[in-house]
Parts: structure tokens; C-alpha cells; sequence
């Protein structure tokens, strides 16, 4: 599925970024008559007078205090040497070699689908070329290419809204459960993010380590559903 024009649009670096859909947070406010703190006075501090300047009884309001998750759960699980980036042109044979690893390591599971393009045309057209309908990172070790994540452009009429949809993030095994998968997650919830778009939804077989691994930093809902495949090269797309 390619993407409407504005996704396009939120990807050019020389764009302005787009509004988001979602409304922005409420304030949280300190309460209105906070009750003034005492100080506790150290046993050598001279006694108070009638002389001596009295407190305000007014004191300045409180800042508020705004509801955050707590940082250290956000924090990234960094790796020595560890870089997670944007696809480009020039990563295509890699993006290719690691797709094919995993499309082997999940051949049982893709039967369905049918078989993979036999030329990287379809690829290339829309990771590279506007509408963009998908993107794609890439995570290093000291330059060496250890796996990938990719999403694609969705749209909900239920919600009337765009959403992303992140497919199951691939490794080389000596590089799992080193906390990169939950780095190439960060790297789609922020396009998610800056797309403006109403959810992220990630997309895995129910037995992946892979999903588990990416769902470290913020907590998602699980959605059990059936899918139904029909293949354009079979009989019943005939029918």
C-alpha cells in the first residue's frame, strides 16, 4: 500500500513537521492552596524575635509537577558501537541480504503469502521514491550490519486515521536479546510519531522472541486476530 502524499511530505527534511492527530497532553496543575513547607531549624540558629523580619505568608505558588513514565523504563539499552538508521539507497543489496535471512527463518510461516519478487523493483520504488509507503532501518555494530526493522503506510476507516505497521524486526542471532530490538522499535514509534499518526501497530507471530523483545520499552496492547490471506496467483482470486 503506498502512502498518501503526506506521509511524502513528513519525511523531506526542508518540510515543516506535521501537525499530529492526537490532542496534545492536559495539564496537570499543583493544587491551588498548597500548604507552605516548614523549615526545620538546625539547634544553633538564633532563636526568632519580635525584631526579626517576619516570613511572607504568601509564598510563591509551587511549580507543577507534570505525570511522567519513569526515565530509567525509556532509557535506551545502548550497545558499544551500536548505530540504528534510516535505509538508503546505497543499503539495498544489505537490506535484501538480511530480508532473505529472514524470510528463510520464517519460511514456514510466509507459505501463504507466496512467493517473494524476483527483482528488487517493487523495493526500491517504495522505500526510495515518493508517495513512500514503507521504511526501513538498519542497525550496526562497528559497521557490521546485524538486522533490520521495516514499516509500512496503513489507514483505519474505523478510526479515520493513518496508522504504522511495524512487521517483525530480524537479527543475526550472535545479536539477539542485546536490547537492539528495542532500538529499532524506538526508531518507528518516532516516525509514527512524527507522521502524526493515530497508533503503531506491530505485526509478529505469536511464538517471536523478536516481538517480545521490541515490546521492552513502552507496554503495547495485544490484539489476538485471525488473518486471511488470499493469493493473487491462486484459484480463488479467480473466483
Amino acid at each position: 500500500m503506498l502512502a498518501p502524499p503526506f506521509f511524502a511530505a513528513a519525511v523531506g527534511a526542508s518540510r515543516a513537521p506535521l501537525p499530529t492527530m492526537l490532542p496534545p497532553p492536559a495539564r496537570i496543575d499543583a493544587p491551588a492552596s498548597a500548604p507552605p513547607r516548614r523549615r526545620r531549624r538546625s539547634a544553633d540558629a538564633p532563636a526568632r524575635t519580635a525584631a526579626s523580619p517576619s516570613l511572607s505568608r504568601n509564598p510563591p505558588p509551587m511549580k507543577p509537577l507534570l505525570a511522567a513514565p519513569d526515565p530509567s523504563a525509556l532509557a535506551p539499552r545502548t550497545l558499544a558501537g551500536l548505530v540504528v538508521r534510516p535505509v538508503v539507497r546505497e543499503d539495498a543489496a544489505v537490506l535484501i541480504e538480511l530480508c532473505n535471512e529472514h524470510a528463510e527463518q520464517l519460511a514456514l510461516e510466509r507459505r501463504p503469502y507466496g512467493p517473494p519478487r524476483s527483482d528488487a523493483l517493487e523495493l526500491m520504488e517504495v522505500l526510495f521514491e515518493p508517495p513512500f509507503g514503507a521504511w526501513a532501518w538498519i542497525a550496526e555494530v562497528d559497521g557490521l550490519h546485524v538486522g533490520y526493522a521495516s514499516a509500512t503506510a496503513g489507514f483505519s476507516m474505523l478510526e479515520r486515521a493513518y496508522c504504522l505497521q511495524l512487521d517483525d524486526p530480524y537479527l543475526r542471532a550472535p545479536w539477539r536479546d542485546r536490547g537492539i530490538e528495542a532500538e529499532l522499535f524506538r526508531q518507528a514509534l518516532d516516525a509514527a510519531r512524527r507522521f502524526g499518526c493515530l497508533n503503531l501497530q506491530c505485526q509478529s507471530p505469536v511464538w517471536s522472541d523478536a516481538a517480545r523483545g521490541a515490546d521492552a520499552p513502552v507496554r503495547a496492547l495485544r490484539m489476538d486476530a485471525m488473518r486471511y490471506v488470499v493469493r493473487m496467483d491462486s484459484e480463488t482470486a479467480e473466483a
